[in-house]
């Protein structure tokens, strides 16, 4: 059988394809590195450039007078807590924001970070008015973020409440047991380890730490009835038992202040900041900036490309998708394992 003599120069060597390969890396590190410099720049902007007025979230936008949209979703920990504050005080201080949008959808989180927000929010809306809408659940630590704020729309469906202090933990007793462990514990003082894992709860620990649950609850109905005084007792007890009720039921008892959608939370907080309602009412999300798109695109071409190279090498088709990963709702009652409102 005849054999062309140049075949075999007309397929690449396997150090061309090496060398392909390598290159194609190389140019993609390269460019999310260069990615990664930008996002940097605008994500943590110079002291000059915000003593010139830029910001972290809203100095990418352009704008002359909107409403500023911040979203508090999943469970409230320090650094959502962080992040939510800081978005807060940024639009209080721009004079192109004339009122905040916040969009919750949470279970609730810690004490700590709860009243965090609450106390901001309870700060600035003298300055400017905060409406939130809440959207599945806003339950426990997310009610007490949003509470203090001028305006509460709730969706009907949407769940609500849950006035209340959990602590959870559990007793490990019999594993150690049967691990054949001897835990050894040093303390200053007999409560120093009260809820230790370890060893049982004694009738002592669980008054000290029903206490400080207790006092963490009055905190709450306080904050709450500062904000909401037309909440009757009757409801506030009705709620301390750590249930949730409906927007509609929400509504009824002054829990919130109006049903709607969030078009209608939206139109509120207009009003209130005296902006013209509609749709010509802007609402400046104030979220990350993103890597600009041109440099997005060339980094997904560069990817698909490298990854075609690669599969085609090695005797492979590229596939037509990726496996999709979805998250179930959240569950009102988290199993966080901390003091929470």
């Amino acid at each position: 059988m005849y054999k062309d003599p140049d075949a075999r120069d007309k397929q690449p060597s396997g150090v061309v394809l090496v060398l392909a390969v390598v290159g194609a890396l190389a140019l993609i590190a390269a460019l999310a590195f260069l990615a990664l410099v930008i996002f940097a720049v605008k994500l943590f902007p110079s002291s000059a450039s915000l003593s010139s007025g830029e910001h972290r979230y809203l100095g990418h936008h352009s704008f002359s007078s909107a409403l500023a949209g911040i979203k508090l979703e999943g469970p409230i920990g320090p650094d959502a807590a962080e992040e939510v504050v800081e978005k807060l005080n940024e639009a209080a201080h721009d004079k192109g924001i004339k009122g905040i949008f916040l969009e919750v959808n949470s279970p609730g989180g810690s004490v700590v970070a709860s009243q965090e927000i609450h106390d901001t929010i309870r700060r600035i809306k003298e300055k400017i008015p905060v409406v939130v809408y809440m959207r599945e659940v806003a339950a426990s630590g997310a009610y007490y973020s949003s509470v203090s704020a001028n305006w509460l729309v709730a969706n009907r469906g949407t769940m609500v409440g849950s006035i209340g202090v959990i602590f959870n933990s559990f007793e490990a007793t019999q594993l150690v047991d049967w691990l054949k462990l001897k835990p050894v514990t040093l303390k200053t003082g007999r409560l120093k380890d009260a809820g230790s894992n370890v060893r049982p709860w004694t009738p002592e620990d669980k008054i000290y730490l029903q206490k400080l649950i207790d006092d963490t609850r009055d905190q709450f109905v306080a904050d709450v009835r500062a904000s909401r005084p037309k909440i009757s007792n009757e409801t506030i007890q009705h709620m301390s038992d750590g249930r949730v009720v409906l927007g509609s039921e929400a509504a009824k008892r002054n829990l919130v202040d109006s049903l709607g959608s969030r078009s209608d939370a939206i139109a509120k907080a207009a009003e209130i900041a005296g902006l013209s309602t509609g749709a010509e009412t802007k609402v400046i999300p104030m979220e990350n900036p993103e890597i600009p798109g041109f440099l997005s695109e060339i980094l997904r071409s560069s990817i698909s490309n490298t990854v075609s190279l690669v599969l085609r090498s090695i005797g492979m088709r590229q596939s037509s998708g990726l496996p999709a990963v979805s998250s179930p709702l959240l569950d009102v009652n988290s199993s966080e394992t901390h003091s929470r409102p």
